[in-house]
C-alpha cells in the first residue's frame, strides 16, 4: 500500500469517528410528563424522561400561561418569563425525573424543557407541551325562608363541598337588585352588609354551617355565599345566593267609628278598611235605629286591637211588635191593619163560632200588649161560622 493511500484511510476513519460522534449526540431526546388531571392548588407532577443524556448535563423545566411568549431557544432566555423553574442535574444515560407543583390558578399552561451541556445555552434536546389545570370540584348552596316578620328568627343553612381546601365567606345585605357584590370583601364592604361566617374551610363533604338570624329593618334582602381562592379578594370561584324579604309588622285593627243611620254594609267596609274583620253580626228589636241600620259594634271606637281582630255588629230587626189590642168581633182587615202598624204579622186561624160573625175577629194566640221581636207571628183567630172549621 502506498504511502498516499494509508494517509486517506486514516482521514477516512477520524472522518467516521467524528460523524458517529456527532450522530451520538444528536440522539439526546427529552419527553416531557404531566400528572394526570392538574388542578388548581392540589400538587401535580411535571416532570421529563431523559435518553442519550452523559454524566453533568442539566434538565431544566418552565412553565408559564398559554397566551404569551413560546418557549425560547434556552433555558437561559426563558428564566425571565417563567412562573417556576426546577434544575436537575443528571448521571447520564436514560432516565426519568418529576416535580412536585402546585399551580395557584386554573387555565392553560406551557411547558417547556431543555437539557443542556456545559451551559444553559448550549442544548442538547427541547421539548414543550399545552396542558390544562381545571377547577377542583366544587359545590355551594343556601338556604333561607322567603319571607320573615321584623325580629322573627329565622336559619340560614349553608350546604358546602370541595374537592381540596377552600375558604368560603357568607354575607347578609340590603337587596339593591343588581345581585351579589363582585366578591366577599366588596360584599363585606357594601352598606349594611352583615357577615354571616368568615373564612370557613372546607374540605370534603357535604357539610352544612347553621346560623340563627334575625332583622329589625324591614325590606328586600339577599344572602350572598362565596368560595374564593386564595383570599376573599380573589374573583368566586363559585357562588350562591339566596333572597329574603323581611315584612312590615302589619297595621292593628283600630275600631271604627260609628254613624247614625249607618248600613250594614257600610259598616263592614269601615270595619275591613281598618284592617279589623266582620265578626258575628246579631239582630235586634230597637225604638230608635230602623231596620238594617247598625245599632252598635262589639268594641269601644278608637280602641286598638291585633290586626285582623273580629268586631261584631249589633244590626237594627226594627221596632218590637207590641201586639195590640184587637176588640172582638172587628173585621179581618182591619184586625191585619192594627198588627202590621204594631210591626206585627197576622197569621190567621178559622175557628166556628155560635157568637161573632164570620170573617170577624174571634181573638189573638198571643195576650195585648205582649213585646215580641219585630215582624213577629201573631195568631188571629177568625170566625169560620156555624159550620166552617
Amino acid at each position: 500500500m502506498s504511502r498516499r493511500s494509508l494517509l486517506a484511510g486514516c482521514f477516512a476513519a477520524l472522518y467516521m469517528a467524528s460523524t458517529f460522534t456527532a450522530t451520538a449526540a444528536a440522539e439526546t431526546t427529552i419527553e416531557l410528563t404531566v400528572g394526570t388531571e392538574p388542578v388548581e392548588s392540589i400538587t401535580t407532577q411535571l416532570g421529563a424522561r431523559v435518553s442519550g443524556a452523559e454524566s453533568g448535563d442539566d434538565v431544566w423545566l418552565v412553565t408559564k400561561p398559554t397566551g404569551g411568549e413560546r418557549c425560547a431557544t434556552n433555558p437561559q432566555a426563558d428564566r425571565g418569563n417563567s412562573i417556576s423553574e426546577d434544575l436537575v442535574s443528571t448521571e447520564g444515560g436514560t432516565f426519568t425525573s418529576s416535580h412536585n407543583y402546585n399551580y395557584e390558578k386554573a387555565g392553560a399552561y406551557l411547558l417547556c424543557g431543555w437539557v443542556t451541556r456545559g451551559s444553559g445555552e448550549n442544548v442538547l434536546a427541547h421539548a414543550e407541551t399545552t396542558l390544562s389545570v381545571r377547577l377542583p370540584h366544587l359545590a355551594l348552596s343556601v338556604s333561607a325562608p322567603a319571607s320573615v316578620a321584623i325580629e322573627q328568627a329565622f336559619q340560614l343553612v349553608t350546604t358546602a363541598q370541595a374537592e381540596t381546601s377552600r375558604a368560603a365567606w357568607e354575607y347578609l345585605l340590603p337587596n339593591t337588585g343588581d345581585g351579589c357584590p363582585a366578591n366577599a370583601a366588596a360584599a363585606d364592604s357594601a352598606s349594611a352588609a352583615e357577615e354571616v361566617f368568615g373564612d370557613w374551610q372546607v374540605v370534603g363533604g357535604p357539610v352544612s354551617q347553621t346560623r340563627n338570624e334575625s332583622l329589625a329593618s324591614p325590606g328586600a334582602y339577599l344572602v350572598c355565599a362565596y368560595f374564593e381562592y386564595p383570599g376573599r379578594e380573589s374573583p368566586p370561584e363559585l357562588a350562591a345566593s339566596a333572597p329574603l324579604v323581611v315584612l312590615a309588622p302589619p297595621p292593628p285593627c283600630v275600631v271604627p267609628s260609628l254613624v247614625s243611620h249607618a248600613s250594614l254594609a257600610s259598616v263592614e267596609q269601615s270595619i275591613q278598611a281598618a284592617s279589623c274583620t266582620v265578626g258575628k253580626v246579631s239582630h235586634a228589636a230597637s225604638t230608635t235605629v230602623p231596620r238594617g241600620d247598625v245599632i252598635s259594634l262589639g268594641q269601644t271606637s278608637g280602641a286598638k286591637l291585633a290586626h285582623g281582630a273580629a268586631i261584631a255588629i249589633l244590626v237594627s230587626a226594627g221596632r218590637p211588635c207590641i201586639v195590640p189590642y184587637v176588640k172582638r168581633s172587628t173585621g179581618l182587615k182591619k184586625a191585619e191593619r192594627q198588627l202590621a202598624g204594631a210591626d206585627c204579622t197576622a197569621a190567621i186561624s178559622y175557628v166556628r163560632s155560635r157568637r161573632v160573625p164570620r170573617d170577624r175577629v174571634v181573638g189573638l194566640g198571643v195576650r195585648a200588649y205582649t213585646r215580641l221581636s219585630p215582624r213577629a207571628r201573631v195568631r188571629l183567630l177568625v170566625s169560620s161560622g156555624r159550620g166552617r172549621g
